[in-house]
């Protein structure tokens, strides 16, 4: 039987000021999470703050089990 185990990150960005650096972080993420045998199902933006421009980036994972 398959067992099936859920988990995900948060990512927490503010604005634009610093694109390519918060795109290296992201991506640091998801090759430490495929190395270690997880998949990325889905991801999920939500504004938190519109003045500041405040925003997460929810990143959600399944690792299958024999």
């Amino acid at each position: 039987m398959v067992r099936v185990k859920n988990d995900f990150d948060i990512y927490y960005a503010v604005g634009n000021t610093n694109t390519f650096r918060q795109e290296t972080e992201i991506e640091d993420i998801i090759k430490k999470r495929n190395a270690l045998g997880w998949n990325l199902v889905s991801t999920s933006t939500a504004v938190v703050d519109f003045t500041k421009n405040f925003s997460n980036l929810y990143l959600f994972w399944e690792k299958k089990y024999d």
